[in-house]
């Protein structure tokens, strides 16, 4: 494959599809609990079921996915056609903030289950296990790689920031009513549809020389191929855990803080004066692709980690103290920008790796992992939210809650994180890929020719 490298004008719409995918219905999911509990009411134990059965479905049909990619060769090429898919998505988000209110509470069940399934199994489950394999033929460069990566978290950082920011304010006033989360999805759905597809339409595949950037003999792959070859590699599964148990984190968070605010600070709008400090951190990502080069990817995400476990443990102490919440915030997300926007590196070494060890290649399936363990962890994250909210008591719609309410709300946002960031930090340190990289690439040019 040529060295052929991308302009900024490329650099800039590649991001699009994950700032509306990832970013824009990232923050919007994690406001659809809140939105069928508190517009629609529904229960929170009958949300958080449905959507954790709705995720934890889904994470099985990336495997499907994987493998129709594997073995696509169209025209467009490997991974672009399915770049498209992040359009796709945004039909279904702007179906799912319209429940209609004629239905009965089995039927809204069901249509909500119907869309999230179609969002996350289907949609942005082709879009995501396309991601790597997409950009491992757009981009041979592998600083167009970083750059790309780092000017794509500061969008995405941005943009779904900006909405975090907004969000409170738009709930209390045009989400007042019912209609008025319809009316929020239609004006960022529309332009997300289009936004979406400027990638596609941008940014083509360069296709492989002589097969340099697979094997040299070309294998055919079956699922069960594709299966050994994940189980097989030891640093996919991490990389499988870290994704994991940040989705997770995050979502949580996401869905709970929200409630947080409400009841236990007592005011849903100073949640936007703290997603304010969001603003800041991309900044941070400018210098992180100098600090990969100097340090490596591992030690820079280990460095990451542990800030983020700090700032965690130093929120717990005074968890109603804003300056503190806001700073410690900040520190958590200076702490876990280098995993969140460069895991892909990771998974990219992982391809290597698992082609050094079994001796064939395999690209969509690493994709898959990284999907199912984001898509999986959000599941779990709204069925755990849901389960403990009901179990301690919550009730939807009401003005306050109990105390032992209260203290499940705090318990998901204030110490939860604390123990994923314990996690995190674990399995980042047995990570240990970065330093047999450029022996393992060696062999593998080696065994190409």
């Amino acid at each position: 494959m040529s060295e052929k490298k991308i302009t900024m004008f490329q650099k800039v719409v590649w991001n699009l599809p994950s700032l509306t995918s990832n970013g824009l219905w990232g923050i919007m999911a994690g406001y659809l609990t809140y939105y069928l509990t508190q517009s629609v009411l529904l229960s929170s134990a009958s949300v958080g079921g449905i959507l954790m059965a709705s995720k934890i479905f889904d994470g099985f049909t990336d495997l499907i996915a994987g493998y129709i990619i594997e073995k696509t060769n169209s025209k467009w090429g490997k991974g672009r056609p399915y770049s498209l898919f992040a359009s796709v998505a945004w039909v279904f988000i702007i179906l799912i903030f319209a429940v209609p209110s004629f239905f009965s509470t089995t039927a809204k069940l069901t249509y909500v289950f119907v869309c999230y399934t179609l969002i996350n199994s289907v949609a942005l489950t082709f879009f995501n296990c396309s991601e790597q394999v997409y950009m491992l033929r757009a981009m041979p460069n592998e600083k167009d790689k970083s750059s790309t990566l780092a000017i794509g978290g500061a969008i995405v950082t941005y943009g779904s920031t900006i909405l975090a920011i907004a969000m409170p304010i738009i709930i209390t006033t045009l989400c007042a009513k019912k209609q008025g989360w319809t009316v929020l999805a239609l004006a960022m759905g529309i332009p997300s549809i289009i936004l979406a597809a400027l990638r596609f339409v941008f940014v083509k595949e360069i296709p492989f020389t002589n097969e340099t950037n697979d094997t040299a003999k070309k294998t055919k792959v079956s699922v069960l191929d594709m299966i050994k070859h994940i189980i097989g590699n030891k640093y996919v599964l991490i990389c499988l855990g870290l994704v994991f148990f940040y989705y997770f984190n995050s979502n949580l968070g996401t869905i709970v803080t929200g409630y947080y605010f409400t009841y236990n600070v007592g005011n849903l709008t100073l949640l936007s004066i703290i997603s304010a400090t969001a603003l800041i951190t991309p900044i941070f990502l400018l210098f992180i692709p100098k600090m990969l080069e100097k340090w490596g990817k591992t030690k820079v995400l280990k460095m990451g980690l542990l800030c983020n476990l700090i700032a965690c443990i130093v929120r717990a102490l005074a968890p109603l103290n804003l300056v503190l919440y806001a700073i410690t915030s900040l520190v958590c997300s200076f702490g876990t920008l280098p995993m969140v926007y460069f895991i892909g590196l990771l998974l990219m070494d992982c391809m290597d790796y698992g082609e050094w060890k079994m001796k064939y290649r395999v690209e969509s399936a690493y994709s898959a992992v990284s999907s199912a363990g984001q898509k999986i962890s959000a599941g779990v994250a709204s069925g755990v939210a849901g389960l403990i909210m009901g179990a301690t008591g919550f009730v939807s719609g009401a003005d306050t809650q109990s105390t032992l309410a209260m203290a499940g709300i705090k318990g998901l946002t204030i110490y939860a994180p604390i123990i994923v960031g314990v996690i995190l930090f674990v399995l980042i340190s047995v990570y240990k890929l970065d330093d047999k990289m450029d022996q393992i690439k060696k062999e593998i040019g080696q065994n190409r020719e």
